[in-house]
């Protein structure tokens, strides 16, 4: 059986996803992010020689995690410790994440270059009222809202999206085969696509709109990345 849990980076949802490792002790917990994503969540160093767009699009996070409290990625580095703690192994899923900003930077199309850079414009100013009232409109409509990602910048929707459902759902299945058990903690805009790419498998699956409530209440080829306890 696999468990997928949507969480949104710069939201706390820290105590949840922690409950639900703990009760559920499932035998590998896989997380949205490559081995080199995470030893950076660990140990952040100089961003010298980063792309600049890449650099901004960090600064935007950091910003919007700050109005909540929490630090970008944080939540990752939680499930991770979470698994350690109780004796589940750990699975890196993503795909390298400089392999796919390379290949988004090569795709776009000078239009969509343009509503990147208004994006991140945009996001610099920002504050936590229209995140919030994003965030409702996302959940409200998320079928509506993931079409206007697609029309308006359909490399962002295949490489960043489509194409990482598709790689994240091959590990999914074979940790699946191997572990029986899989709890997996990805961001929520992944979920749909991957409850389509594991059609036919016994999911679980808990959107970030119930943790939130809760908390109210090229041909290349990668393999997966996982720890044994």
């Amino acid at each position: 059986m696999i468990t997928i849990i949507g969480i949104a980076h710069v939201f706390d949802v820290h105590d949840r996803l922690k409950e639900e490792i703990r009760s559920r002790r499932p035998k590998v917990v896989a997380v949205e992010l490559d081995r080199g994503r995470y030893e950076a969540l660990k140990e952040p160093t100089s961003r010298e020689g980063v792309p600049l767009i890449y650099r901004v699009m960090a600064h935007i996070q950091k910003r919007i995690g700050d109005e909540y409290g929490v630090q970008p990625g944080s939540e990752m580095k939680i499930a991770v410790e979470t698994a350690r703690k109780i004796g589940s192994s750990v699975a890196f899923i993503d795909l390298p994440a400089t392999y796919s900003f390379k290949r988004l930077m090569k795709a776009m199309s000078f239009k969509e270059k343009m509503y990147l850079v208004a994006g991140m414009i945009g996001g610099l100013f920002v504050g936590k009222k229209k995140i919030d009232k994003e965030m409702e409109r996302y959940q409200k409509n998320e079928e509506s809202y993931m079409q206007i990602l697609e029309e308006n910048m359909p490399s962002v929707s295949r490489i960043l999206i489509d194409e990482r459902n598709t790689f994240m759902a091959r590990n999914l299945r074979e940790l699946e085969n191997r572990f029986d058990e899989v709890l997996a903690v990805v961001g929520d805009g992944h979920v749909r696509g991957l409850i389509k790419e594991l059609e036919g498998r016994e999911l679980k699956v808990i959107r970030l709109k119930e943790v939130m409530e809760e908390k109210g209440k090229d041909d290349v080829s990668f393999s997966i990345s996982y720890e044994l306890q």
